[in-house]
């Protein structure tokens, strides 16, 4: 994710760092080259005799390409943010079972149990659940995330895992067992184990909806769409200019087809709020962010530093 920086005006005007141009600039340039070239030949030769397009229609379509752009980055942006509020979720819900866990588990109040048994599952249950946000992070980017998993887990929990197609599912539901273990030697009482069962309900909800915002696209076919009429338009649009604004009209076409091309980019970079680009979300930094928070609830003092921005981007 790209963190705001404090640039001036003037800065921020020229910034490439974080801009669609620098993905987009080949097809302004090549549409650029092509209203050069139009534009040449209008004025030394004459081209009035072979087309009649005029501004108007350009003027009409533009309008309704721009709403067009709007409703799809929309529709985009609703999906970065509903997973920015998932992640949200899992890192308040990650908390909450770090409290849960000291607060809800104890020795029986009858004195039987170990207190030393007791506090190593609370350990043991808090580190699953650190290890349960790096599990989601790699499912969400198809990496691998055993190294990290690693460290939290034991070899064998690891080898079980590696068997699984699904390995947040596979924690949540070693997690869950752990738990019935925990209420049948009367760690957990009747009244609390609900508890407990709900904050693993909801690292489930938030894996499905996750799930479906990576698997359900904005329809492939609006898409192309999108990405045509906005080609056909830029490309056709110094044949409708050149008339008009002469020997100006690359610079009108540069300008028309940066925004036109930038807009379309924009839509397609948070469309998949899970990846790796500049722009996706920061999973990396959640997770340390968890991570760090839950081995303070725990009283670890080798904790690692929450991570900064590098280069204005944040993991």
């Amino acid at each position: 994710m790209i963190v705001k920086q404090n640039l001036s005006w003037l800065r921020l005007l020229f910034s490439v760092h974080g801009s669609s141009i620098t993905r987009t600039f080949p097809r302004i340039l090549m549409i650029t080259a092509v209203s050069v070239l139009v534009t040449v030949i209008e004025m030394r030769y004459g081209i009035d005799d072979f087309y009649s397009l005029t501004p108007t229609p350009f003027m009409l379509i533009g309008v309704a390409l721009g709403i067009f752009l709007g409703f799809r980055n929309n529709a985009a942006y609703d999906r970065y943010w509903e997973a920015r509020k998932h992640w949200g979720q899992l890192v308040n819900t990650s908390r909450s079972l770090a409290r849960q866990m000291h607060v809800l588990i104890g020795p029986r109040i009858d004195g039987v149990g170990d207190a030393s048994a007791v506090r190593q599952f609370q350990e043991d249950f808090v580190e699953r659940t650190i290890a349960f946000g790096h599990a989601l992070r790699h499912h969400l980017r198809d990496s691998d995330p055993f190294d990290d998993l690693g460290r939290f887990l034991s070899e064998p929990e690891l080898e079980f895992l590696r068997t699984q197609k699904n390995v947040p599912t596979g924690l949540l539901q070693d997690m869950g067992l752990r738990l019935r273990t925990a209420w049948k030697d009367g760690w957990i009482s009747d009244y609390h184990l609900p508890v407990l069962e709900a904050s693993l309900t909801s690292l489930t909800d938030i894996l499905g909806a996750c799930e479906r915002i990576k698997n359900t696209p904005i329809p492939f076919s609006y898409t192309v769409l999108t990405h045509r009429i906005v080609a056909f338009y830029c490309f056709a649009l110094p044949f409708g200019l050149v008339r008009t604004v002469v020997e100006l009209t690359p610079v009108v076409v540069f300008l028309i087809a940066h925004a036109f091309f930038g807009l379309d980019e924009i839509g397609d970079e948070v469309e998949e709020p899970f990846g790796t680009d500049p722009s996706d979300l920061p999973l990396t930094t959640l997770c340390r962010t968890i991570e760090v928070n839950l081995l303070q609830a725990i009283g670890r003092s080798n904790v690692p530093e929450l991570l900064q921005p590098v280069k204005g981007i944040l993991e």
